[in-house]
């Protein structure tokens, strides 16, 4: 049977009773499925426009409207192949100019990491650039540096296209080891990611990019399928050390668009599960060095954490999960035109910061993280993190303004955020909150283990260092208050931006900060919180709301 998709001029031959999804993967069409093919994201809609579908499934009937059922509207990892078929493929639209543009003004790097990628380095006499790339699950970062005068030329930021495989690191090594085909189709999405990036560098600079070196960090797994190499040892422990040593090759060994004799580093993880990404926080913050305690926590899909105790170094990873890139949530979007990006409530209403000013169509990170932590302030949320019904809400003090926003459906308590004309209003579900709790109890939970790993508490803490592009945005009252933070003072808290970005620009920079990485990743130890004792003690603890 044939399988026509409007606008693509394609034809695709399909069996009868075989997934959508995995045929358009099969194809190389990256329609985007960033819960994995679960049918819990919503993301990868088609409209079915001629051929017999099969009524829609229970997720299906969750996540969409009944109108769009009604115009064959199905969720492609959910729609199983009954005849010949005509499909428009929906919400396939790129990351928009103001996303990037915005991205990219997060990536600008801010004056305490340039000071510190010019103290202390060797000093280069040779010509040409270096490229500092960051591979995130979800973001890429590119940085272009002078080599002669150690200057920054120009960040890129862009979604890392692996994201239409899943939305988290263990959807992707699934995927990796589905099949050798699967395995090249994810590596060949990244490095094809990367060469776009590479080529609008050489625009930037007139198309005269003489590459000399470029240093690669990211997450175990992400550093892993950028290097085409097998991903299967990180399933479960133990992980070969050889899998964390810094690795260099040269252009031609590479699919990357560069000369063969250009110098590619993957920079050096610390564990299993705690990547190059980390390693390279640590070197630019320069945490190994400081007196007292210090703590280093990176919040995206994955949490990763390091605590360092007057030069010693432990550290883990935690599967934050997709919640806080706006994944897995009822009306999640990422940090783009349209996305709640603040959320403030009194008793007279709420007010809701906008990212670009216009009407809402959804909540980012840092808008979910803003609106829970007001909803436990004013009283409409418990500390077991259960939604109140109006009437109980309003025996607790709250005022009936706010309370006639809380609504019971059939799926359980809803907060309405934003009425809006002809919409849906704009809702938190119970759900949600509870996706939000299971990726803050992870975090907390790693937070805790380290610090009974070296036998300090919360107050002894000296300073704490939020890193990554969602600490940027992300209120610290706010990631506070929920218990995604330690409950400390604010001022020991500090936002250090894309530091896993500076790290790798300093090891582009000079060789004896790619040495310091090495030292970092062999003198710190990782706790693997699956194998912990009290991890599954912590982690339930971890999901509640304490005051």
């Amino acid at each position: 049977m044939q399988i026509q998709i409007h606008g693509f001029n394609k034809t695709i031959s399909a069996e009868a009773g075989e997934n959508l999804l995995d045929i358009l993967r099969a194809e190389q069409i990256d329609i985007p499925a960033i819960c994995g093919g679960n049918g819990t994201c919503g993301k990868c809609k088609v409209q079915v426009l001629s051929g017999e579908i099969l009524p829609a499934t229970l997720e299906e009937k969750k996540r969409l409207t009944p109108l769009e059922i009604e115009d064959g509207v199905r969720f492609a990892c959910q729609l199983i192949v009954q005849d010949n078929m005509k499909i428009a493929l929906l919400d396939m639209a790129g990351e928009s100019d103001a996303e990037t543009d915005r991205k990219s003004k997060l990536m600008k790097l801010p004056q305490w990491s340039l000071k510190t990628i010019h103290q202390d380095r060797d000093r280069n006499t040779e010509n040409g650039f270096g490229v500092a790339f960051d591979i995130g699950t979800t973001t890429v970062v590119g940085l272009l540096w002078n080599l002669e005068t150690s200057e920054p030329v120009h960040v890129i930021a862009k979604t890392n296209p692996q994201r239409a495989i899943g939305a988290d690191v263990i959807a992707r090594i699934q995927y990796s080891m589905k099949s050798e085909e699967s395995k090249n189709h994810i590596y060949e999405l990244i490095i094809d990611g990367l060469n776009e990036m590479i080529q609008e560098f050489g625009k930037s600079v007139g198309d005269n990019l003489l590459l000399k070196r470029i240093c690669i960090v990211g997450n175990t797994a992400m550093s892993q399928i950028a290097q085409n190499r097998d991903v299967s040892q990180l399933v479960k422990p133990p992980f070969p050390k050889e899998m964390h040593r810094l690795k260099e090759y040269t252009g031609k060994e590479t699919g990357l668009m560069v000369s063969d004799e250009t110098s590619i580093i993957y920079l050096p993880g610390i564990g299993g599960h705690v990547g190059s990404d980390i390693t390279a926080v640590v070197v630019a913050t320069d945490m190994r060095n400081y007196t007292g305690v210090t703590l280093a926590i990176d919040i995206g899909t994955n949490g990763e954490i390091v605590l360092a105790k007057d030069g010693q170094m432990v550290s883990c990873s935690t599967a934050a999960g997709p919640a806080f890139e706006g994944a897995s949530i009822q009306y999640g979007m990422r940090a783009s035109k349209g996305a709640i990006e603040g959320v403030t409530i009194h008793n007279q209403g709420v007010e809701l910061q906008v990212i670009e000013g216009v009407e809402a169509e959804g909540i980012c990170g840092s808008g979910l993280i803003d609106a829970i932590a007001a909803m436990l302030d004013i009283g409409v949320i418990d500390e077991t993190g259960r939604i109140l019904e109006l009437e109980e809400a309003v025996r607790v003090g709250v005022s009936k303004v706010i309370a006639t926003r809380l609504q019971k459906t059939s799926d359980g308590m809803q907060f309405i955020l934003q009425y809006r004309y002809a919409k849906e209003p704009i809702v938190i579900t119970q759900r949600d909150i509870r996706e939000v709790q299971l990726a803050k109890g992870a975090i907390s939970a790693g937070i805790r283990i380290l610090m009974g790993e070296m036998g300090i508490t919360k107050d002894s803490l000296d300073r704490v260092f939020l890193a990554g592009a969602f600490g940027s945005y992300l209120k610290i009252g706010s990631a506070r208050r929920i218990g995604l933070l330690p409950n400390i003072s604010l001022e020991k808290i500090r936002s250090v931006g894309n530091a896993a970005g500076v790290g790798a620009s300093m090891a582009v920079l000079a060789k004896t900060y790619q040495e310091e990485c090495q030292t970092v990743a062999e003198s710190t130890r990782q706790v693997e919180l699956s194998l912990h004792d009290s991890f599954q003690e912590e982690y339930i603890r971890g999901m509640n709301f304490e005051k």
